[in-house]
């Protein structure tokens, strides 16, 4: 089973491949400090906030129901411990 961060960078790796984005321009788009997007990136962060995944959105020019719009976020299929 995956757990949050596993598919939030799943997500993110979808869109920004989609849109041709560095981790380092997302940071630019979205406000995120780029330590905190490379720190996703490597499963290193143990809790991504709402305002985190909201912004990330913003800067993917998506809405965030667009970037939670998939199966993976579904509790049946998260290890929310």
């Amino acid at each position: 089973m995956k757990t949050l961060n596993d598919v939030v960078v799943e997500r993110l790796c979808k869109f920004m491949g989609e849109k041709n984005l560095t981790q380092y321009r997302l940071s630019q788009l979205s406000g995120v400090p780029f330590p905190t997007i490379k720190s996703i990136m490597q499963k290193r962060t143990k809790g991504i906030s709402l305002k985190t995944i909201i912004l990330l959105a913003y800067g993917l020019d998506i809405t965030p129901s667009e970037f939670i719009d998939d199966i993976s976020f579904l509790a049946d299929n998260l290890d929310l411990e």
